[in-house]
């Protein structure tokens, strides 16, 4: 029986480098000769560490998301005196980060959009480790925001967090469904509209939307 050959940590890291950067920008259906061109390998030595080309996907989404965890600030929502102006530096903290990570978001822009292309299994289970990351961030920033904000005294904070956290994951899903009818965004500044669209959502949340309507004491 032939001896297996010792893993390349530096050369695994070459093609899920290359694998971000050509599934982002192609697709699922990239080809495999093109990721092992771009790592400096064989197509042979690309499906030696990684099985098949599911397999090489979901590391390289699993890859992307731990790229940008691993640098990013949270304090850029936590310290957020405000929900609008939490959206409004998460935006552009956000356009920071997809400029310093591309491919990495528009991997995740993709697996976002729930691409059809992707074989079902396959897409869940990406999709599934994307959604866990959002549930996580978004309980980090309902816990900030309701520490912050000047709460009616009568108002209970865990059924606050509840409904922050209905609000929230309504705007992610109104969001999703935006990206499946627009594929062709990639750029997080190229989302005005749904980002203005939140804004208002936002600020109806925080202010209200009748005028001049309390609730009698």
């Amino acid at each position: 029986m032939a001896k297996r050959l010792p893993r390349d940590p530096e050369k695994e890291q070459a093609i899920l480098k290359a694998a971000i950067q050509v599934f982002g920008s192609d697709g699922y259906h990239a080809s495999t000769d093109k990721i092992a061109e771009i790592a400096g390998v064989s197509k042979g030595s690309v499906f030696r560490y990684f099985d098949n080309k599911q397999h090489l996907y979901y590391e390289a989404v699993k890859q992307a998301i731990d790229n940008i965890m691993a640098v990013v600030d949270f304090s850029v929502w936590t310290d957020s005196q405000d929900l609008v102006s939490m959206v409004i530096r998460a935006t552009k903290y956000k356009t920071e980060l997809s400029h310093q990570f591309p491919y990495e978001f528009d991997l995740l822009m993709r697996v976002y959009a729930n691409e059809s292309f992707v074989p079902k299994p396959m897409r869940d289970r990406v999709f599934q480790m994307f959604n866990k990351l959002e549930v996580d961030l978004v309980n980090n920033v309902i816990n900030a925001t309701v520490s912050k904000l000047d709460l009616r005294p009568e108002l209970n904070k865990d059924e606050v967090r509840q409904y922050l956290g209905m609000f929230i994951m309504s705007i992610l899903q109104m969001s999703q469904k935006y990206f499946e009818k627009h594929p062709d965004l990639k750029k997080i500044e190229d989302m005005g509209e749904i980002i203005d669209q939140i804004k208002a959502y936002m600020d109806m949340l925080e202010y209200g939307v009748v005028k001049g309507k309390r609730k009698p004491s």
